[in-house]
């Protein structure tokens, strides 16, 4: 019993040939009285004939013939339509019938033959010149096409399911009639012009078909000797091979000994139901195979397809953003089945399951897709290449290994694209960046939930980054609260509706939902490393030689700081609860982007244990009362805010300072007595007792107390060589004053103060002058550096930090000429 769509093909073929009999009958009736001579009504001399007598006439190709005598194709070449043949030459088919074991090609079975045969015959007229071409909307797409539909195809074919053998066909529609878009065949040609336009070598071919010669229009392991031998009804291509129809990813995987652990990743199963592959029954389905085949005792057909996966690997037609399926094609990657055993007996004691299969499906996911590829991967773009992940094959793109050290070790062309066997588990950003700490392990549960629900575009996104990503320098510390501390903190999770709750007193300003996002951003910390800056977090051990009593600083993503020392944290909260946090590293895996610390209590941005059932206790100190705090463990800040509190800038009501942002990041700066004294010398700002007496006087007092507050970003004195959160040489922060100068067309227009880093990694700071074309319109005056003291700077507050400064920043309004 043949193939039901090849049968659909030849009746097609015959009532076409019969409709044109007819036609040609009737012009003959018509005919026949303007000539009685028979000659008049022969063929043309001209009109080449079928390929089927042009092969004949040739000589060579008397074993083709002879197989295709034994299938329908035979009518196929003899009848019409428009194809092109790759013809294997009789030398050809006599090494076929060597190396398989025949003795003859009487000796080969039929069904054989007619894969043969079947897969020769590529549907329409491609001359050798268009072989690497593709024919799109009527017209050529030069160098782009890979592969060429064959008429050969595939339809059912036995598997099991649940331990039955069933009968099965790819796809995912039970339809009253055979869809063949899944089964048609393709023929690789390797053309020059293909080759060519994709950057490609003769080792691209090479690998593929060792021993074989590359000649810019090869078939298979073969060549094409002869092209474009013309015939009435398509064209001719003689080879020097017989062209096996190849397997598709699916099939080939299947009958691949060493890729059976990675099979059976594919088909993990929960209780009875796959993870990755839908079975269809297919009623309607089943009744068309049954009336095609009714030998073959078929009770029920299955469709075959696979979800959450980049591609179908069992599908003949390639879907994809890069073409057509003459264009392109899918690639596998298939680790050993002792790769596949050593990464997963890790990731088992990472996870702490006994079984894959419980694991998230996800989690499984994460692991396929790092081996497949919705594009066909050749060895001379396998640097550039990246996986379904968006990672680089060689886990680190152009600076990594190249394909010959990659270590694959057997490389197959499919019907739908290519096959790697490869000696090692793909790198994934899942499974090697600190994220994966947050993703596997069970501790981390209700923080895995949490990143999910609110960050997975941004600081999951950002913890997955590292060179298997091409983010070579970036660098992250994670501090990962358990579920034990989230629920001592009055946290619980609802896995049916994905939703947070905290039993605890949260203050009338914050929901659940925000202080957990503070909570677990204050747990991350962006730095960077490469060989000339590295600002990596190894350990909380402190800075001894920094200055500030032994401790070492950072800023964390949500934007506050932390201070640490002997492995002891702190953050605001902790400070004023006086208490702090212990840091234990996790070091039985290491992350290829950073460190992962697990802690024994949450760090807090408010006193959260020492007042826990008043408001205070849950929410931000304001900058005022931080700075109140400050002067008095600091009165030689004291004068500073004596200026602030002259011009009333203070509401009590509200608890706001004027134009200070009750919700903003801030490095407030505060020139110590000595450096206002200065500057009151210097005529620049007026003395405390005289800021009211006069506009101008007011006015300087004004421009000098919002200039030390600069907005949007808290910067550490932390003694690295750059500025830290963002790793800046110098950074241009925006002051807190704002000018309206009448005389220079300035209204409400900000001012800026530079920061950089010192030699000894001391933080400075330089007021920017404004100009207005060329001119100077305000000056910047002076430049300020931090003075280090651990009571004086680095002073944490809430979003905010105050240093202190040997220098009063000022600006001076220029008279305009």
């Amino acid at each position: 019993m043949k193939h039901s769509l090849y049968y659909e093909r030849i009746g097609y073929e015959w009532k076409t040939k019969a409709l044109r009999t007819v036609f040609r009958l009737l012009l003959l009736c018509c005919m026949v009285s303007c000539s009685d001579n028979d000659s008049y009504y022969d063929r043309p001399s001209w009109l080449e004939k079928p390929i089927y007598d042009v092969l004949k006439e040739k000589g060579n190709f008397k074993m083709y013939l002879e197989a295709a005598d034994r299938t329908l194709y035979s009518s196929v070449l003899k009848g019409s339509g428009n194809y092109t043949v790759f013809a294997p030459n009789d030398d050809a088919f006599k090494k076929y019938l060597t190396e398989n074991g025949y003795t003859s090609v009487e000796a080969i079975p039929v069904d054989e033959l007619t894969k043969i045969i079947g897969y020769s015959l590529v549907y329409n007229k491609f001359e050798a010149a268009h072989l690497g071409d593709a024919l799109i909307s009527k017209l050529w797409e030069e160098g782009t096409s890979i592969k060429k539909r064959t008429s050969y195809y595939g339809t059912l074919y036995k598997e099991a399911i649940n331990g039955v053998e069933q009968w099965v066909a790819n796809g995912y529609t039970d339809v009253s009639q055979v869809q063949n878009s899944n089964y048609y065949k393709y023929l690789p040609i390797y053309t020059s012009s293909y080759f060519n336009s994709n950057g490609l070598s003769a080792d691209d071919y090479t690998i593929f078909y060792p021993g074989s010669t590359y000649t810019g229009l090869n078939v298979q392991g073969g060549r094409i000797v002869n092209s474009d031998i013309y015939a009435e009804n398509g064209i001719i291509h003689e080879v020097d091979v017989v062209s096996y129809p190849l397997q598709n990813l699916d099939e080939s995987l299947k009958k691949d000994e060493n890729g059976t652990a990675f099979r059976n990743i594919l088909e993990t199963k929960v209780a009875n139901s796959y993870l990755f592959i839908d079975w269809v029954e297919a009623p309607l389905t089943t009744e068309v195979y049954k009336k095609l085949y009714p030998d073959r005792n078929i009770t029920e057909v299955y469709l075959k397809s696979y979800n959450s996966l980049p591609f179908n690997p069992n599908y003949e037609y390639y879907s994809g953003a890069l073409g057509t399926s003459e264009q392109a094609g899918f690639t596998y990657f298939i680790p050993s089945n002792a790769a596949v055993e050593t990464f997963t007996t890790e990731l088992k004691e990472r996870a702490r399951v006994d079984d894959l299969s419980s694991l998230s499906k996800s989690v499984l996911g994460y692991f396929l897709n790092a081996h497949m590829v919705n594009e066909i991967v050749w060895p001379s773009n396998f640097k550039k290449s990246m996986n379904a992940n968006g990672e680089f094959i060689n886990g680190k793109g152009l600076s990594g290994v190249g394909f010959a050290e990659s270590g694959v070790t057997k490389s197959t062309f499919a019907s739908n694209g290519v096959k790697y066997n490869i000696d090692h588990v793909i790198k994934s950003k899942y499974f090697n960046t600190v994220y994966s700490e947050v993703l596997l392990n069970p501790d981390y549960k209700m923080a895995y939930y949490a990143y999910t629900k609110f960050f997975a575009n941004s600081v999951v996104e950002e913890l997955l980054k590292s060179p298997i990503t091409g983010y070579l320098e970036e660098n992250y510390t994670i501090l990962l609260p358990s579920d034990e501390l989230l629920k001592a903190d009055g946290y619980t999770y609802n896995e049916n509706d994905n939703t947070f709750a905290n039993s605890s007193k949260l203050g009338s300003s914050m929901n659940a939902d925000d202080r957990l996002k503070r909570l677990l951003q204050m747990c991350v910390f962006k730095r960077i490393k490469n060989d000339e800056v590295n600002t990596e977090i190894a350990n909380f051990a402190g800075s001894p030689s920094l200055g500030y009593g032994g401790y070492g600083y950072a800023v964390n993503d949500y934007g506050d700081m932390i201070r640490f020392k002997d492995n002891k944290i702190q953050a605001v909260g902790n400070i004023l609860d006086g208490d702090e946090v212990t840091a234990t590293e996790l070091k039985d895996f290491a992350y290829n982007n950073g460190r992962v610390f697990g802690i024994d209590k949450m760090l807090q941005f408010s006193p959260r244990t020492t007042k826990p059932t008043v408001a205070e206790g849950w929410e931000d100190q304001t900058i005022y009362a931080f700075l109140t705090k400050y002067v008095t463990d600091n009165p030689d800040g004291k004068l500073f805010k004596d200026y602030l509190d002259k011009l009333t800038l203070y509401n009590a009501t509200d608890q706001t300072i004027t134009g200070i942002s009750k919700a903003g990041f801030y490095t407030v700066l505060v020139p110590t007595k000595a450096a206002i004294e200065q500057a009151v010398a210097s005529g620049l700002l007026p003395a405390l007792n005289d800021v009211l007496l006069t506009d101008e006087n007011q006015s300087k007092a004004y421009i000098f107390v919002m200039t030390h507050f600069l907005s949007g970003v808290v910067i550490p004195d932390d003694g690295t060589p750059r500025i830290d959160p963002g790793n800046y040489e110098t950074l241009s922060m925006p002051t807190s004053l704002k000018i309206t100068v009448p005389e220079w067309d300035l209204v409400s227009t900000r001012l800026y103060v530079n920061v950089a880093k010192q030699t000894d990694g001391t933080l400075k700071f330089t007021p920017r002058n404004y100009e207005v074309g060329t001119t100077v319109a305000v000056e910047g005056v002076n430049n300020g550096t931090v003075v280090r003291d651990v009571k004086k700077s680095n002073v944490m507050g809430p979003r905010a930090v105050i240093h202190a400064i040997d220098h009063a920043l000022l600006f001076k309004i220029n008279p305009k000429q």
